[in-house]
């Protein structure tokens, strides 16, 4: 099929365009900036220099991909930001290019960001990372494969969240949430995702039946943390608690959200 633009879309000669493309009324696509295959902008869609789109992105009305980043430490220097084939990113969401030359924002492949959600300089998304509606993200935050940031949580700078953790609606994190658990609340985790772990194709049983013996290790019993990576490191085995116990032995300036009753329970 040939590329589909709308007469008052505004192209850059500078910009480069794949195959397929398809532009809607006022969308805007500035020097520099790149377009995969198949890429759709809807009206008045922005994508800025320096930006990148994969293969079959969607960039809906209002969106702005690619633009300064809202950093003081930024001089102008060149940098990207780079968004992965088949993500979807929904009304009115922002994602700010890098600061500091050589460096990029990114966004994995096949993500979700919906209406309203902020990616800041330099973060990084793994693969199939959903933000709902007004999820805010501060700048450095990485967010690991298949995590689910619900709406308008907020999240620190330089804060990591964790493969396939889940963050509850309206939660405040400022330390760094690990894989596979449900943050809830001001910088707390609460339990397994287990939801999230039975859905997951790239775990196998092994993995899951591990993880629940660890996350009794790691939560339920007395050991402070050094104690317990010690065990989980001499009885474990399974490539998914092996992840647990990197991302726990590495942590950010940030440190770990502690183990807390969800706040549902509480109120009951």
């Amino acid at each position: 099929m040939a590329s589909r633009i709308h007469p008052t879309a505004l192209v850059d000669p500078a910009a480069e365009l794949g195959a397929d493309v398809e532009l809607g009324p006022y969308a805007v696509v500035e020097a520099g900036a790149r377009l995969g295959r198949g890429v759709r902008l809807w009206a008045q869609a922005y994508v800025c220099a320096g930006a990148e789109l994969g293969d079959e992105c969607q960039v809906h009305m209002g969106a702005v991909v690619g633009h300064l980043p809202q950093d003081r430490a930024y001089k102008g220097e060149p940098t990207r930001a780079t968004i992965g084939p088949r993500t979807i990113v929904r009304e009115n969401v922002t994602i700010h290019r890098s600061t500091g030359e050589g460096t990029e924002t990114r966004v994995g492949a096949d993500c979700f960001l919906m209406a309203g959600s902020h990616v800041a300089h330099n973060c990084m998304l793994g693969d199939r990372v959903m933000l709902a509606n007004g999820a805010q993200l501060a700048g450095h935050v990485q967010i690991g494969n298949g995590a689910i940031v619900s709406g308008n949580v907020v999240i620190h700078q330089f804060v990591r969240v964790g493969r396939l953790a889940i963050l509850s609606g309206g939660s405040r994190f400022g330390m760094d949430v690990p894989p596979y658990l449900i943050g809830d609340g001001t910088n707390a985790v609460t339990s397994l995702n287990s939801v999230g772990l039975r859905r997951s194709p790239d775990l196998t049983p092994q993995d899951r039946s591990q993880l629940k013996e660890a996350y009794r290790v790691l939560y339920r019993s007395e050991l402070d943390l050094p104690q317990a990576l010690e065990r989980l490191r001499a009885e474990f085995d399974a490539p998914a608690v092996r992840l647990w116990v990197e991302f726990l032995s590495n942590p950010s300036p940030r440190g770990f959200c502690r183990h807390k009753p969800s706040r549902r329970h509480g109120s009951e």
